[in-house]
Formats: structure tokens, C-alpha cells, sequence
């Protein structure tokens, strides 16, 4: 049992060296002017997590621009989550892997993508993006808890929004966009997303923000009233259960 386990820490230890061994540069976020300072802050955090967690050596945004100056770095902070364009504009900076992206507000949402970057080669190693609502405050804790994950080039993970409603075919919007009717099965990135439900002969139902989990399935099942003869609602046998979460496994 001893040499096993002896043999098991060894290998954990050489993979932390490995890990520790690669140069890994981390870019500002591309973003609108309003939302620069965002998204250095947020690759910064990414940065904090990547060394903390992975044991990288890890060259921050800010030293980043420091090696490449500020018109450098500008070039290379606007190739967003394009690796082949962030490969030949890290040149110079001599890391052998490099995280870029871009950061967009869209409504009540702010979308990132990053990229996970062979910097010889400029291939994609990994990839992710993420509807983060601008009200939680969790965009930088998002972005960093996503670092493990994208830089051991997992696949960026998925989970299954479903919309259900005992009149079927009410119409549901997820995220701004009209995605169909229920009942509605819609694969989703992991977070928060913004539903609204309308059915014919219903009032519309207030849009709300459901939390999908990652490989996992979320049931919303919103609260549906018919329109009243009068000025007056009424609750209606469709009113919904609520949201339940299921983990797949």
C-alpha cells in the first residue's frame, strides 16, 4: 500500500511542476470604453486563480502591458478570444500558452469569452462563455472559477434549461432571444439566464432569472394567470410548481 501511495504523490507532484513549468500570459479583457478598467480587473482575477489553483507560472495583465507598452498591448487586448491573432501578437512576451477574451454588455447581461492558447502555434486549446447578470456582481468570481477548467483544456460545460407549462405552447424568451414554445428542452451555458413566458388567453408571466448548473437540468415551471373577464386577476388551476434542479451525472 506504502508504494503506492508513495507512487500516486510522486505523479501528483510532477504534474504540479509541469503545471508550474509553463509560462501562461493572461490579457485584459477587449471591452468597450466603459468597461475597460472591468475587464483588466476581471483578467486579473483570472490570473489570481490560474496561479493559485494550478500552480502556472503566470504573467498578469499588467505585467503584460508593461513588457509590450500600451500600444502593444491594445493590439493584442483586440484580438479578444481569437488565438491565432493573440498568438502572433504575444510574440515577444516569450510564454508558451496565453488567455485572452472579450467582455460585452448586452441588456442585463454581461457576456465573456475567453480562449485558452498554444502561443507557438496559435491553436485552440480550450474555450468558454458565460451570460453573467450585471446586477449579481459575480462576474470576476465567475471568470476566475472557470481558470481550472479552461486551462486543462476541458471542454467548456453545458446544462439543460427546461420550460414547462400545463397549457402547452406558451412562448418563452431566454436571454432576450425567442427560442420557441413550451414544452421546451434548451441546452445552455452554466449561469444565470433570463426567462420570460407568454401563453395566449395568459398574462405574461414577470421574466425571472433562472441559475442552470453545469451538466446539470433545471425545471422552471412559471406561474401562468389567465386574463380576466374583469379588472381583476384570478389565479388559475396552471399556476406553476416552481424551479427544480436536477444534477445529471
Amino acid at each position: 500500500m506504502r508504494p503506492l501511495l508513495a507512487l500516486t504523490a510522486a505523479l501528483a507532484a510532477a504534474g504540479a511542476a509541469r503545471a508550474a513549468d509553463v509560462k501562461l500570459a493572461v490579457v485584459a479583457l477587449d471591452a468597450p470604453p466603459e468597461l475597460t478598467y472591468m475587464g483588466k480587473s476581471t483578467a486579473e482575477a483570472f490570473a489570481r486563480e490560474a496561479r493559485r489553483a494550478g500552480g502556472w507560472d503566470v504573467m498578469e495583465p499588467s505585467r503584460v502591458e508593461a513588457l509590450l507598452g500600451r500600444d502593444g498591448t491594445r493590439e493584442l487586448v483586440r484580438c479578444g478570444d481569437d488565438a491565432r491573432c493573440l498568438s502572433e501578437k504575444a510574440r515577444t512576451l516569450g510564454v508558451e500558452r496565453i488567455v485572452g477574451g472579450s467582455l460585452r454588455r448586452r441588456g442585463e447581461s454581461y457576456r465573456v469569452a475567453l480562449v485558452h492558447a498554444d502561443a507557438a502555434t496559435g491553436a485552440r486549446l480550450a474555450g468558454m462563455e458565460r451570460e453573467i447578470p450585471v446586477a449579481s456582481r459575480r462576474l470576476q468570481r465567475d471568470v476566475a472559477a472557470a481558470a481550472p477548467a479552461l486551462l486543462a483544456g476541458e471542454k467548456d460545460a453545458t446544462g439543460v434549461l427546461r420550460v414547462v407549462t400545463e397549457t402547452p405552447g406558451a412562448l418563452v424568451t431566454i436571454d432576450g432571444a425567442d427560442v420557441g414554445a413550451t414544452p421546451l428542452d434548451r441546452v445552455v451555458k452554466p449561469g444565470k439566464h433570463k426567462v420570460k413566458v407568454a401563453g395566449a388567453g395568459f398574462q405574461d408571466a414577470a421574466p425571472v432569472w433562472v441559475e442552470v448548473p453545469a451538466n446539470g437540468i433545471v425545471e422552471h415551471r412559471p406561474r401562468l394567470y389567465p386574463i380576466p373577464a374583469r379588472d381583476r386577476p384570478n389565479v388559475s388551476a396552471s399556476e406553476g410548481a416552481g424551479t427544480k434542479v436536477q444534477i445529471s451525472r
